[in-house]
C-alpha cells in the first residue's frame, strides 16, 4: 500500500495506527532518508534509492503480508510517476496487490498541528 499525501499530513502516523491493526509492516519514507543524511551529511537521493529498491526487493520476494510505503508523491512530477510504477512492478511480479491511499487535510488542520 502506497499512503501517500502532502508534508505533515499524518502519512507516518496514519500507517503506525494501521500496522497495529493489520498484519502489514511499515515502511515510511524517512527510514531511508534520514539515516542517509545522517551519514553523508546531505540529501542523496541515488543512495537513499538504492537502500529503498533492496528494501521492496527483498520484501516483494518474502512471505510476508503486505507492506505500507509513505510517500510525498509530486503529482505534477513524471519522474515521481515513474518511480512510483517501478515500485508497483516490483511488487506485481511477485503477485502482489497494490493500493494508493492519498491522506488530505485543510491547510487550515495542517497549521494547527505543526
Amino acid at each position: 500500500m502506497f499512503l501517500i499525501g502532502d508534508g505533515a499530513v499524518g502519512k507516518m502516523t496514519v500507517g503506525q495506527e494501521l500496522m497495529q491493526i493489520t498484519d502489514l509492516r511499515l515502511f515510511h519514507n524517512h527510514m531511508t532518508i534520514e539515516p542517509i543524511i545522517e551519514i553523508f551529511g546531505y540529501f542523496h537521493g541515488e543512495v537513499i534509492t538504492k537502500m529503498r529498491e533492496v528494501i521492496f526487493e527483498e520484501f516483494a520476494a518474502s512471505n510476508n503480508y503486505g507492506l505500507i510505503f509513505t510517500y510525498l508523491w509530486a503529482f505534477d512530477q513524471k519522474s515521481d510517476w515513474d518511480y512510483i510504477e517501478h515500485v508497483t512492478n516490483i511488487f506485481r511480479k511477485n503477485n502482489a496487490d497494490v493500493y494508493y491511499v492519498e491522506l488530505i487535510a485543510s491547510q487550515e488542520i495542517l497549521l494547527k498541528t505543526a
